[in-house]
This record gives structure tokens, C-alpha cells and sequence, in this order.
């Protein structure tokens, strides 16, 4: 390889790095394939643009890239590691999709094969932080869907009778118990590990939500979000909402409000930390519940039509929004919806559309 090459290299290497970790995946895919296409052998290339495939889930190609990588470099840890996150991912992405009794046991499968790869990513790599966490965080999934199959009858599909909520022993699971100690393990590793913390938390409110008295293991769990959140210095974790969540299902409705208040002020949109507003002050009894949950009510359903409009849109984008015209759809249109309708390319077509026979208007008289 030529100095030229080498140099060329390192800074595609380098240029699709920043956009990966700045979340502009599709951007480095490109710089990463560039790189390969210089050299084909740069297990490092191969394994990032796994992980920006992953991110999309991309999930056949992603799983391509980490192989190609694996086979070049066997004892690559990183690439292990980040090819058992790409599985957790996947089957949180596609749990959504499941409604047979195999879909469901395939995100058992997923979650499972991750793990595996985990495992070995631990081995080659076992001062990392990042693994113990990612791994804690691919045990709480899978107590998650266990704890899915307990509470929710529907999601048992063909295992049997559920048990009924509150039966679960203290000692928990051992997928649950996994995580725990990965958790704990990253946080040891590196203490200011905001996202560790966080996803501590996550693990402790499911832990509790099948005990008999829940409230101690919410509030346990709410005091882990709170570490999370004084370490997060560059405020990048949003943990406000789930911080409302969790002390609304504990009943302590004013530090709840006070953690939804703050979410909204950090991101007028979050609407997940307004409904925890309403629902906190509905149960203090306060003067102003009633408009608040008004006004929660209307950004709920403006949003609810922002959504719809938008899966319209990828309708439109794949074929596949037959014969509807802006005409029919404007009676249930937020401003945000309109908007979109308005500015949104993906509209250009059906912007042109003529309006059915009964929509047409008649002109407006001129004045004079």
C-alpha cells in the first residue's frame, strides 16, 4: 500500500468514526466502505460499519460486516462486543412484529445468540466497562420478556399458564440477577458511568414491579436515575421522563410531577413527561389538573396526527398510499401535520392531485 493509500485510509477511518458516533450512520457507512474498498482486509473498517448498519438495523448486512471482521481478526473483542449489542438491538426493533408463538421465541433466540457473543467479548476484553453494561442491558431484555410473559396472558403464547404478578421470589431470575451483577460490574470499572446507572435503574423497576410492595424497589430505582442524572455532565442522558414514570407507579406524585416538569423543559416535545405531569397532579388533587390534562390532551392528539401523517408519508414513499388525497385527510390534521403536508417533498405528488368532485370550491367573489 502506497503512503498516499495509508494516509487516504486513516482519514476515512477517522471521518466515518466522527459521523458514527455523531449518529450520521448512513454518512459512515459510506466513509467505512471507501476505506475497505482500499483495503479489503481492515477487520476495523468491516466491524465499524457493522456497528453503523447495526444502528439502522440493517440487520443482514450488519451481521455480514461483523463476520468479515471476526474472520480477519478472531481475538477482536470491540467487534464481538458491539455484534452481541447489534443482536440486542434487532430484537428490541423487531419485538414489536412478533405475534406467533415463533416470532416470540425468535427474540429469545436473538437475545441469546447476543449473549453468547457477549461472553466472549468479556473474555477478551474484561476491563471493559462498556461490555459489562451493554451485556447487564441484553440480561435485562431478557428478564424483560420474561417479566412480559408473566404480567401480560398474551404474550405467553403457547408456554403455559402464566403466573399471576407478585409471585416472583426476591431473589428474581437469573437472567435478572445477570444483569445485576453486570451492571454493577460496569459501575465498578468506571464509576461515573452515567448510562450504567441508568440502565440500573431500568433493571431495579422490573425487578420491583413483580414484588408484593412495590414502591421500595421504585424508589431504589428512581435514587439509581438520580446518580445517573448528576453524572450525565453533558446532559446527554434523558432520563427525566423515566424518572416521572417511575415515581408515579411508586405513588409519590409530587417528586414526579417536579421530574416531568423538568423533562418538558428540556424538551417541549417530550410528551411521555407531560402525560406524567397530568397524571401527578390529578392524584394531588390540584386546582389545575383539569387544564392540564386539557392541554395534554390536545398535544397528545396533535402529535397522534403529526405520527399518522408521517406514516402516510412512508406510505407514499413506498407505493403503497393508493388513491388518498389531501382533501380526505385535512379534517384530522394537526398544524404540525399540516406543516408537514405543506413543506415535505414526499407530498409533491399528491399536492398536485385534483380534489374529488365534491371538494371543489367554488371561487371566492373579488372584492369591488
Amino acid at each position: 500500500m502506497t503512503d498516499n493509500n495509508r494516509t487516504k485510509l486513516k482519514s476515512l477511518a477517522q471521518q466515518g468514526e466522527v459521523r458514527r458516533k455523531n449518529g450520521q450512520y448512513t454518512d459512515a457507512i459510506r466513509f467505512f466502505t471507501e476505506a475497505i474498498e482500499i483495503d479489503d482486509e481492515y477487520a476495523w473498517a468491516y466491524a465499524h460499519r457493522g456497528a453503523a448498519r447495526a444502528a439502522l438495523d440493517d440487520w443482514e448486512p450488519c451481521c455480514t460486516d461483523f463476520e468479515k471482521a471476526l474472520s480477519l481478526n478472531p481475538n477482536y473483542g470491540w467487534a464481538y462486543a458491539h455484534w452481541a449489542d447489534a443482536h440486542r438491538s434487532h430484537a428490541i426493533f423487531t419485538l414489536g412484529k412478533a405475534d406467533t408463538p415463533a416470532e416470540w421465541r425468535d427474540q429469545h433466540a436473538v437475545i441469546d445468540k447476543g449473549i453468547d457473543y457477549f461472553k466472549r467479548a468479556v473474555e477478551l476484553s474484561p476491563g471493559s466497562a462498556w461490555t459489562f453494561a451493554h451485556r447487564g442491558a441484553a440480561y435485562t431484555y431478557k428478564y424483560w420478556l420474561e417479566v412480559m410473559e408473566r404480567i401480560l396472558p398474551v404474550f405467553a403464547f403457547d408456554r403455559g399458564s402464566p403466573q399471576v404478578p407478585g409471585t416472583l421470589s426476591t431473589e428474581g431470575s437469573d437472567a435478572a440477577s445477570q444483569a445485576l451483577k453486570d451492571l454493577e460490574k460496569a459501575c465498578e470499572l468506571n464509576p461515573r458511568y452515567a448510562w450504567a446507572h441508568a440502565f440500573k435503574a431500568c433493571l431495579l423497576a422490573l425487578i420491583a414491579r413483580e414484588q408484593p410492595d412495590m414502591k421500595p424497589g421504585l424508589l431504589a430505582a428512581r435514587d439509581c436515575l438520580l446518580n445517573a442524572f448528576l453524572l450525565d455532565v453533558n446532559k446527554r442522558l434523558l432520563v427525566d421522563r423515566a424518572i416521572a414514570k417511575l415515581l408515579s407507579c411508586a405513588r409519590t406524585f409530587p417528586e414526579s410531577v417536579a421530574a416531568g416538569i423538568s423533562g418538558v423543559e428540556k424538551d417541549p416535545s417530550d410528551v411521555v413527561s407531560r402525560y406524567f405531569v397530568a397524571v401527578g397532579l390529578k392524584h394531588m388533587n390540584d386546582p389545575l389538573a383539569p387544564v392540564v390534562i386539557a392541554q395534554t390532551r390536545t398535544i397528545l392528539e396533535a402529535a397522534r396526527t403529526e405520527i399518522d401523517t408521517m406514516l402516510l408519508g412512508l406510505d407514499e414513499l413506498e407505493g403503497r398510499a393508493g388513491d388518498s388525497s389531501i382533501a380526505s385527510m385535512r379534517k384530522r390534521l394537526s398544524v404540525e401535520a399540516i406543516a408537514l403536508v405543506a413543506f415535505d417533498p414526499t407530498w409533491s405528488e399528491i399536492r398536485e392531485r385534483p380534489l374529488p368532485q365534491g371538494d371543489q370550491r367554488a371561487p371566492r367573489p373579488k372584492n369591488g
